[in-house]
């Protein structure tokens, strides 16, 4: 073999490790559950808009997608993605397993995580979290050590609590909300995403946001720095949302 393409063999066969030990992403529940079956692997579903939802991207980029979750992953997790793209396409049939998929966990917003025991049975949910893969990889690890306890939808023996949703949060009813809020606005000047209550939206987007009892369709005009502009169903007038620190 000629020396000068030593390097470049190298680097391709570096490349083919990379691949090949990455963490595979399923995209239907049943291939999953047959994998996990008879293991003592956790099921992790991310229902997720991969190429819209701001709050999505960041989870990808700062957990997903970093060597540390990979390598857990590859371990102890059987993956799948349910994704609801604005600008992939996906077949008919996806789309309608992804819907059913979204019905029977009640999924309301995007980044939604539930983790599944090898059985199929909820162990937990979770979203987008700050801390990358240590504080992601905590929660699943104390998930882990449910395996052969009772679950947290289940009454716990008085020796051994079950671990609350949320990695370790307090078990609470879905949040309520009073008032349209902008909780966070993320992503590059040229492709922002604001969080409003439970739904992220971009300049120009429409979508159902959670309010009081029920639900309003919002349309959001502008993301500016620290503010964005709405126009709400059944106003006539455009509303200004400043971004609330700390919440």
């Amino acid at each position: 073999m000629n020396t000068k393409s030593i390097p470049v063999v190298l680097a391709a066969l570096s490349l083919f490790t990379a691949s090949t030990g990455a963490a595979t992403w399923l995209t239907d529940l049943p291939s999953a559950l047959s994998q996990a079956k008879g293991t003592d692997k956790l099921i992790l579903i991310n229902f997720t808009g991969s190429d819209w939802c701001g709050w999505c991207i960041k989870l990808r980029q700062e957990v997903f997608s970093q060597p540390e979750f990979d390598t857990f992953a590859t371990d102890e997790l059987v993956l799948v993605e349910v994704d609801f793209p604005r600008r992939k396409q996906l077949s008919a049939e996806q789309r309608t397993t992804n819907q059913a998929l979204a019905d029977q966990f009640g999924i309301k917003g995007f980044p939604t995580i539930v983790i599944l025991d090898n059985n199929g049975k909820r162990r937990g949910m979770a979203g987008y979290m700050p801390g990358g893969p240590k504080v992601f990889l905590s929660m699943l690890r104390k998930l882990q050590g449910l395996k052969g306890a009772q679950l947290s939808d289940e009454p716990a023996p008085a020796t051994k609590k079950a671990l609350p949703l949320f990695g370790g949060a307090p078990i609470q009813p879905p949040p309520r909300y009073a008032q349209l809020t902008l909780k966070g606005i993320s992503g590059p000047a040229n492709r922002r995403m604001a969080l409003i209550n439970n739904q992220t939206l971009g300049a120009g987007e429409a979508g159902r946001v959670k309010l009081g009892e029920g639900e309003v369709q919002v349309r959001c005009l502008e993301i500016r720095d620290k503010s964005v502009v709405v126009l709400v169903e059944g106003e006539t007038e455009r509303r200004e949302l400043r971004l609330r620190i700390g919440l």
